[in-house]
Protein backbone atom coordinates (compact mmCIF):
# COMPACT_ATOMS: atom_id res chain seq x y z
CA UNK A 1 0.00 0.00 0.00
CA UNK A 2 1.15 3.24 -1.13
CA UNK A 3 1.76 5.33 1.73
CA UNK A 4 -0.02 8.70 2.09
CA UNK A 5 0.44 12.31 3.23
CA UNK A 6 -1.82 15.18 4.55
CA UNK A 7 -0.81 18.18 3.98
CA UNK A 8 -2.89 21.10 5.70
CA UNK A 9 -3.14 24.52 4.85
CA UNK A 10 -4.41 27.86 6.82
CA UNK A 11 -6.95 30.18 4.98
CA UNK A 12 -7.10 32.96 7.86
CA UNK A 13 -3.81 33.98 10.26
CA UNK A 14 -6.37 32.63 13.13
CA UNK A 15 -5.95 29.10 11.87
CA UNK A 16 -2.13 29.37 10.93
CA UNK A 17 -0.97 30.26 14.85
CA UNK A 18 -3.65 27.32 16.37
CA UNK A 19 -2.09 25.21 13.88
CA UNK A 20 1.83 26.23 15.04
CA UNK A 21 0.36 26.12 18.91
CA UNK A 22 -1.14 22.48 17.85
CA UNK A 23 2.62 21.41 16.03
CA UNK A 24 4.54 22.94 19.49
CA UNK A 25 2.43 21.27 22.28
CA UNK A 26 2.88 18.20 19.33
CA UNK A 27 6.77 18.43 20.06
CA UNK A 28 6.52 18.98 23.91
CA UNK A 29 4.34 15.59 24.21
CA UNK A 30 6.52 13.68 22.24
CA UNK A 31 9.88 15.27 24.34
CA UNK A 32 8.54 15.15 27.70
CA UNK A 33 8.99 11.55 28.25
CA UNK A 34 12.95 11.21 27.03
CA UNK A 35 15.40 10.84 29.73
CA UNK A 36 18.52 11.48 26.93
CA UNK A 37 20.19 14.83 26.96
CA UNK A 38 19.25 16.25 23.80
CA UNK A 39 15.77 15.08 23.75
CA UNK A 40 15.41 17.14 27.55
CA UNK A 41 17.01 20.21 25.27
CA UNK A 42 14.87 19.79 22.29
CA UNK A 43 11.78 20.19 25.00
CA UNK A 44 13.23 22.57 26.72
CA UNK A 45 13.42 24.51 22.79
CA UNK A 46 10.08 23.72 22.04
CA UNK A 47 8.94 25.02 25.45
CA UNK A 48 9.86 28.13 25.09
CA UNK A 49 9.00 28.41 21.30
CA UNK A 50 5.66 27.83 22.71
CA UNK A 51 5.94 31.02 25.18
CA UNK A 52 6.42 33.59 22.47
CA UNK A 53 3.85 32.01 20.58
CA UNK A 54 1.36 32.23 23.51
CA UNK A 55 3.04 36.19 24.00
CA UNK A 56 3.11 37.31 20.73
CA UNK A 57 -0.59 35.94 19.27
CA UNK A 58 -3.32 36.50 22.34
CA UNK A 59 -5.56 33.24 21.20
CA UNK A 60 -7.89 33.33 24.20
CA UNK A 61 -10.51 35.89 22.68
CA UNK A 62 -10.29 33.85 19.54
CA UNK A 63 -10.70 30.56 21.40
CA UNK A 64 -13.50 31.29 23.24
CA UNK A 65 -15.63 32.16 20.12
CA UNK A 66 -14.82 29.67 18.31
CA UNK A 67 -15.46 27.43 20.91
CA UNK A 68 -19.06 29.44 21.37
CA UNK A 69 -19.68 28.65 17.59
CA UNK A 70 -18.44 24.89 18.04
CA UNK A 71 -21.38 25.23 20.62
CA UNK A 72 -24.17 26.65 18.56
CA UNK A 73 -23.19 23.96 15.88
CA UNK A 74 -23.32 21.30 18.02
CA UNK A 75 -26.97 22.59 19.46
CA UNK A 76 -28.54 22.34 15.84
CA UNK A 77 -27.21 19.20 14.66
CA UNK A 78 -29.09 17.95 18.13
CA UNK A 79 -32.22 17.19 16.30
CA UNK A 80 -30.43 15.64 13.27
CA UNK A 81 -31.50 11.68 14.07
CA UNK A 82 -28.52 10.46 12.61
CA UNK A 83 -25.89 11.95 15.04
CA UNK A 84 -24.74 10.24 17.54
CA UNK A 85 -26.56 11.65 21.12
CA UNK A 86 -23.59 10.12 23.11
CA UNK A 87 -21.23 12.22 21.54
CA UNK A 88 -23.11 14.71 21.12
CA UNK A 89 -23.30 15.23 24.46
CA UNK A 90 -19.74 14.48 25.56
CA UNK A 91 -18.80 17.10 23.40
CA UNK A 92 -21.79 19.48 24.42
CA UNK A 93 -19.81 19.23 27.81
CA UNK A 94 -16.63 19.85 26.38
CA UNK A 95 -17.68 23.22 25.08
CA UNK A 96 -19.06 23.99 28.09
CA UNK A 97 -16.00 23.37 30.49
CA UNK A 98 -13.39 24.99 27.86
CA UNK A 99 -16.12 28.22 27.62
CA UNK A 100 -15.89 28.15 31.71
CA UNK A 101 -11.86 27.97 32.08
CA UNK A 102 -11.07 30.25 29.18
CA UNK A 103 -13.48 33.43 30.88
CA UNK A 104 -12.22 32.53 33.81
CA UNK A 105 -8.25 32.51 32.75
CA UNK A 106 -5.63 34.76 32.47
CA UNK A 107 -3.06 34.19 29.86
CA UNK A 108 -2.64 30.47 28.17
CA UNK A 109 0.80 30.00 29.95
CA UNK A 110 0.21 30.66 33.36
CA UNK A 111 3.06 31.86 35.38
CA UNK A 112 5.46 30.10 33.23
CA UNK A 113 7.05 33.30 32.28
CA UNK A 114 7.30 34.53 36.04
CA UNK A 115 9.59 30.69 36.74
CA UNK A 116 12.61 31.71 38.02
CA UNK A 117 14.31 28.50 36.65
CA UNK A 118 12.54 28.64 33.08
CA UNK A 119 13.36 32.67 32.91
CA UNK A 120 17.27 32.70 32.68
CA UNK A 121 16.99 29.61 30.36
CA UNK A 122 14.45 30.91 27.97
CA UNK A 123 17.04 34.18 27.39
CA UNK A 124 19.68 31.66 26.61
CA UNK A 125 17.72 29.34 24.53
CA UNK A 126 17.07 32.63 22.27
CA UNK A 127 20.97 32.93 21.45
CA UNK A 128 22.53 30.53 18.67
CA UNK A 129 24.54 27.98 20.53
CA UNK A 130 22.85 29.99 24.14
CA UNK A 131 22.46 26.40 25.89
CA UNK A 132 25.98 25.79 26.14
CA UNK A 133 26.28 24.25 29.89
CA UNK A 134 29.69 27.50 30.36
CA UNK A 135 26.45 29.65 30.31
CA UNK A 136 23.80 27.68 32.27
CA UNK A 137 25.70 25.59 34.86
CA UNK A 138 21.86 25.23 36.21
CA UNK A 139 20.74 23.51 33.53
CA UNK A 140 23.47 20.41 33.53
CA UNK A 141 23.09 20.01 37.33
CA UNK A 142 18.99 19.77 36.36
CA UNK A 143 19.75 17.62 33.25
CA UNK A 144 21.71 14.88 36.20
CA UNK A 145 18.76 15.03 38.96
CA UNK A 146 16.30 11.68 38.75
CA UNK A 147 14.61 11.27 35.73
CA UNK A 148 11.37 11.23 38.52
CA UNK A 149 11.78 14.57 39.61
CA UNK A 150 12.09 15.75 36.13
CA UNK A 151 9.13 14.47 35.30
CA UNK A 152 7.78 15.67 37.74
CA UNK A 153 8.59 19.08 37.30
CA UNK A 154 8.02 18.51 33.35
CA UNK A 155 4.27 17.52 34.49
CA UNK A 156 3.65 20.85 36.40
CA UNK A 157 4.94 22.90 33.64
CA UNK A 158 2.88 21.11 30.92
CA UNK A 159 -0.26 21.16 33.35
CA UNK A 160 0.03 25.50 32.96
CA UNK A 161 -0.06 25.19 28.81
CA UNK A 162 -3.17 22.62 29.52
CA UNK A 163 -6.19 24.34 28.99
CA UNK A 164 -4.85 26.19 25.72
CA UNK A 165 -3.68 22.33 24.16
CA UNK A 166 -7.30 20.96 24.84
CA UNK A 167 -8.56 23.97 23.77
CA UNK A 168 -6.57 23.99 20.21
CA UNK A 169 -7.10 20.38 19.56
CA UNK A 170 -10.94 21.17 20.40
CA UNK A 171 -11.36 24.08 18.09
CA UNK A 172 -9.02 22.39 15.28
CA UNK A 173 -10.83 18.88 16.01
CA UNK A 174 -14.05 20.48 14.98
CA UNK A 175 -12.83 21.86 11.98
CA UNK A 176 -11.40 19.40 10.35
CA UNK A 177 -14.69 16.98 11.03
CA UNK A 178 -16.43 19.32 8.86
CA UNK A 179 -14.70 18.67 5.86
CA UNK A 180 -14.75 15.66 3.78
CA UNK A 181 -12.22 14.52 1.42
CA UNK A 182 -13.29 14.22 -1.81
CA UNK A 183 -11.20 13.03 -4.99
CA UNK A 184 -9.95 15.98 -7.89
CA UNK A 185 -8.36 15.13 -10.70
CA UNK A 186 -5.84 17.99 -12.53
CA UNK A 187 -4.05 17.15 -15.98
CA UNK A 188 -1.21 19.74 -15.57
CA UNK A 189 -0.53 19.60 -11.30
CA UNK A 190 -2.59 22.69 -10.84
CA UNK A 191 -6.09 23.26 -9.04
CA UNK A 192 -8.17 26.35 -7.75
CA UNK A 193 -11.43 27.27 -7.18
CA UNK A 194 -13.36 29.63 -4.71
CA UNK A 195 -12.35 29.04 -0.69
CA UNK A 196 -16.34 30.42 0.45
CA UNK A 197 -15.43 31.10 3.91
CA UNK A 198 -13.30 27.97 4.35
CA UNK A 199 -10.48 28.34 7.22
CA UNK A 200 -8.84 25.08 6.41
CA UNK A 201 -7.66 22.94 3.30
CA UNK A 202 -6.56 19.14 3.65
CA UNK A 203 -4.81 17.15 1.02
CA UNK A 204 -4.33 13.76 0.69
CA UNK A 205 -1.98 12.39 -1.66
CA UNK A 206 0.25 9.63 -2.36
CA UNK A 207 3.96 9.30 -2.19
CA UNK A 208 3.95 7.33 -5.71
CA UNK A 209 2.61 10.94 -7.24
CA UNK A 210 6.41 11.90 -6.78
CA UNK A 211 5.23 15.64 -5.96
CA UNK A 212 3.99 17.52 -3.38
CA UNK A 213 1.71 20.20 -3.06
CA UNK A 214 1.75 24.07 -2.25
CA UNK A 215 -0.88 26.28 -2.14
CA UNK A 216 -1.87 30.19 -2.19
CA UNK A 217 -4.79 32.09 -1.29
CA UNK A 218 -7.05 33.52 1.39
CA UNK A 219 -10.99 33.09 2.50
CA UNK A 220 -12.02 33.75 -0.85
CA UNK A 221 -10.32 31.85 -3.22
CA UNK A 222 -7.24 29.58 -3.33
CA UNK A 223 -5.18 27.62 -5.90
CA UNK A 224 -2.72 24.48 -5.27
CA UNK A 225 0.39 24.04 -7.41
CA UNK A 226 2.17 20.29 -7.26
CA UNK A 227 6.03 20.35 -6.79
CA UNK A 228 8.72 18.30 -7.47
CA UNK A 229 12.07 18.38 -6.24
CA UNK A 230 14.63 19.30 -8.59
CA UNK A 231 18.63 19.30 -7.95
CA UNK A 232 19.10 22.25 -10.15
CA UNK A 233 16.42 24.62 -8.45
CA UNK A 234 15.15 23.27 -5.61
CA UNK A 235 12.13 22.32 -6.90
CA UNK A 236 9.75 22.77 -9.88
CA UNK A 237 6.22 22.96 -10.90
CA UNK A 238 4.98 19.45 -11.95
CA UNK A 239 3.56 19.75 -15.38
CA UNK A 240 2.34 16.23 -15.11
CA UNK A 241 -1.64 14.65 -14.42
CA UNK A 242 -2.16 14.56 -10.75
CA UNK A 243 -4.78 12.75 -8.56
CA UNK A 244 -5.28 13.50 -4.83
CA UNK A 245 -8.06 14.20 -2.50
CA UNK A 246 -9.42 17.35 -1.12
CA UNK A 247 -11.47 18.65 2.27
CA UNK A 248 -12.06 21.96 2.56
CA UNK A 249 -13.15 22.63 6.07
Amino acid sequence: MTAEIIYEHPLNEKIRTYLRIEHLLSQLSAFSPAAEQPQQLSFFTSLFALLDALERNDIRPDLLKDVERCETQLVQWSSHPSVSDKKLQRLLQQALRLQTELMRSGKLIGQLKEDKFLAPLRQRFALPGGCCFFDMPQLQYWLNLPELEQQQQKSAWLAQVQLAQQAVDFVLGFIRERGQFNDVHTDSGFYQQNAEQFELLRIKYGLNCCSFPTVSGNRYRYAIRFMQLSEDAGRSACADAVSFQLACC
